[in-house]
């Protein structure tokens, strides 16, 4: 990973994922598999307008990468991010999942 031509901040960074949605949008993403709005709009029970507002903070931060395939526009975790902001989101990945089966488990 290289942190040439990355001008996020880490306050930004912080910033963004902040919202509960912004930050259900980097979980669901963050296995590396590549989402279409579409699909994220079923996931998460949301109107078309709003997830895509969220996913368009999400790619100016850098945090997002997105290729069009004809009318679809596929969503991924950015693979060049700096290390520092890698290991930044590895941990609020890990630790959101964490808590996701906390809370599953007092569920049960």
């Amino acid at each position: 990973m290289s942190d040439t031509n990355f001008t996020i901040r880490p306050i930004e960074l912080f910033k963004v994922l902040s919202d509960p949605t912004r930050l259900k949008i980097f979980q669901i993403l963050f296995k590396k598999e590549a989402r279409c709005v579409g699909e994220l709009v079923e996931i998460l029970d949301q109107p078309q307008p709003t997830i895509s507002r969220h996913l368009n903070h999400l790619k100016k931060l850098g945090i997002l990468s997105c290729v069009r395939d004809g009318t679809w526009m596929w969503y991924e975790v950015a693979d060049d991010l700096p290390d520092w902001c890698q290991d930044i989101l590895d941990i609020t990945y890990e630790q959101t999942s964490l808590d996701t089966d906390l809370n599953m488990a007092k569920l049960a």
